[in-house]
């Protein structure tokens, strides 16, 4: 295997972007390097595509990204920030200052630079968190997979610990990054997670309660017995006006039906004791707090009783009102969030339409080329977590609708080794099909779709037919994991738990019978089907047919260059 030269390919990076101080931030996601500049003139894009590991470049707003591959992008980024810090260079994240809002530019360019800016800023922290994810939640999936072959075996009980485990402590995770994205002490933010997942606090994530009833700390035995015992019998009455037979009724127990937190204090001040495990917005309210907390006081207090009272200071305060109010708030904006984007996608689809589905997946390719699928991670995860909590059992129809189109890019990009003969390039559109239909679609999009447009074209036409019986059928993944074949174990493949949801939701989604498992594979071959064909029918165009020979024409140009290269070095 080749070896990579890490210390070449920085100093060429460098080289090309005007030197370091000219970088004003840079971080990675998945599979791209990306990065702001303090004097765009400075930039060679031309000497960026001739580094040898980068596979493609694009420009998003004032963002520059590098297209460079999973597995490889974070080894690369570590080289560059080595780099950085052998040379002395000063933090950057001091250096990127950007204006909250520009008098230069008009209200609609603020608004997309602002709205932008949010979309990298969850991208950078919930990206280094995507392994984390897929540990928990493929752990989930397995064990619902599990459960559907043998029922409560022991292999299926610590699938549940380990998932359970992973995704319920997501506010401490999700703390740490956050804190180190926004400048803060990762390690305080991390600190802030726990606090609201304390054992000490009622588990929101484990809890299935259907009633919660608060009772204050200082209450005694009887009275919280007196208080279990009242909202069972209200419990119970109301059943009975629902219809509920003598038999049901005695089948349940008040332990099964009530669930019981704690509260101190009493009025406007009054603290819920419930743990925030498995949610998202609590806890980036309160560190968008804390590190501002921490800022400020290490403005003011001075460096020797700052170490003792800074952290202290942010922890006591912070955590104060993360229980009292923004905790709730960012309880309720979450639930707001999920039933948003569900409420949405529930009436844009319905029995035989799949409109809602179509839409979302034929733009999914363009949402990518922006590297904006970065910030569906934390809203796909809002949803599973969330689901989670209300219903039992997580479901979110996004993972489909990334499978849909990264299956139709990777056949879309096939045709065209039918059409071109150079095996160099042959090999380039056979691994890039691979990776696409493993979930990476970069190297066949930049490689290929997008420099013979027509193949790109072909793949959103796929990905919009998946997505129509993605989007008919309402099929929903379980779990965070990979947008692919190989992420098929993310889908229930029995119905019972699709079905039930549907009933609690009101969901009209054709074909309730057929398992989500088995739905996703129908996606995908649409998908790959309707894309292989709708990029043939398009190369025999005169538009293909010109995009093919500029293709070739340029592959060529390229090749030329090389050797010239080579037999330069050959001579010295």
């Amino acid at each position: 295997m080749k070896k990579i030269e890490w210390e070449k390919y920085s100093q060429e990076f460098f080289e090309a972007v005007g030197g370091m101080k000219n970088v004003k931030d840079i971080y990675h996601c998945a599979t791209r390097l990306r990065f702001h500049l303090v004097d765009e003139e400075k930039i060679d894009i031309s000497a960026l595509k001739k580094i040898a590991i980068v596979k493609g470049y694009n420009l998003s707003e004032d963002e520059h990204q590098l297209i460079i591959g999973t597995g490889v992008v974070d080894k690369f980024y570590k080289v560059v920030m080595r780099t950085f810090e052998g040379n002395g260079e000063v933090n950057l994240a001091t250096k990127n200052k950007v204006k909250f809002w520009n008098k230069n530019l008009n209200f609609k360019q603020n608004s997309l630079a602002l709205t932008k800016r949010g979309l990298n800023s969850f991208a950078a922290i919930f990206v280094p968190l995507v392994p984390v994810f897929i540990a928990g939640g493929m752990s989930l999936a397995l064990k619902s997979l599990f459960e559907q072959i043998t029922p409560n075996s022991g292999f299926g009980k610590i699938l549940d610990i380990i998932g359970g485990g992973i995704l319920g402590s997501v506010p401490a995770f999700v703390g740490f990054t956050a804190a180190k994205r926004w400048g803060g002490n990762p390690y305080l933010g991390m600190s802030m997670g726990i606090i609201l997942i304390a054992p000490a606090l009622l588990n929101s994530w484990s809890n299935s309660s259907p009633v919660m009833i608060g009772v204050d700390i200082n209450a005694t035995e009887d009275v919280v017995k007196i208080a279990i015992q009242e909202a069972f019998d209200k419990w119970k009455d109301q059943k009975i006006g629902e219809g509920w037979t003598p038999e049901q009724l005695e089948a349940a127990t008040s332990g099964e039906v009530i669930g019981v937190y704690y509260t101190i204090w009493s009025g406007f001040f009054k603290i819920n004791l419930i743990g925030y495990q498995a949610q998202i917005v609590p806890i980036l309210l309160v560190l968008a707090l804390s590190v501002n907390l921490e800022r400020l006081f290490r403005k003011f207090i001075p460096d020797t009783v700052g170490i003792i009272l800074v952290p202290l200071g942010v922890v006591l305060i912070s955590s104060w009102l993360a229980f009292w109010a923004i905790g709730p708030l960012g309880q309720i904006i979450g639930k707001g969030i999920a039933l948003g984007l569900n409420g949405l996608f529930k009436y844009t689809n319905w029995y035989g339409i799949g409109f809602g589905g179509m839409v979302f997946a034929g733009l999914y390719p363009l949402i990518v080329i922006t590297g904006l699928h970065q910030g569906l991670l934390p809203i796909d995860t809002q949803l599973l977590l969330e689901t989670k909590l209300q219903y039992g059992h997580s479901f979110s129809f996004i993972t489909p609708i990334a499978c849909a189109s990264n299956v139709a890019q990777g056949c879309a990009v096939l045709v065209a080794a039918f059409l071109i003969k150079n095996k160099e390039e042959k090999s380039k559109v056979f691994s890039g099909s691979f990776g696409a239909n493993l979930g990476i679609t970069e190297p066949a999009m930049f490689g290929v779709n997008l420099q013979i447009k027509p193949l790109f074209v072909g793949g959103m036409i796929g990905s919009a037919a998946g997505g129509y019986w993605s989007g008919m059928t309402h099929t929903v993944a379980n779990s965070v994991g990979s947008a692919s074949w190989v992420g098929l174990v993310q889908f229930d493949w029995t119905s019972t738990k699709s079905s039930a949801y549907f009933d609690q939701t009101n969901i009209h989604a054709s074909f309730q019978s057929i398992p989500p498992g088995v739905n996703a594979v129908i996606v995908m071959l649409i998908s790959g089907v309707v894309a292989f064909a709708a990029s043939w029918f398009l190369m025999k165009t005169k538009w293909g047919k010109n995009s093919l020979n500029e293709y070739i024409t340029n592959m060529d140009i390229v090749i030329e260059s090389k050797k010239e290269r080579i037999k330069k070095v050959k001579n010295k």
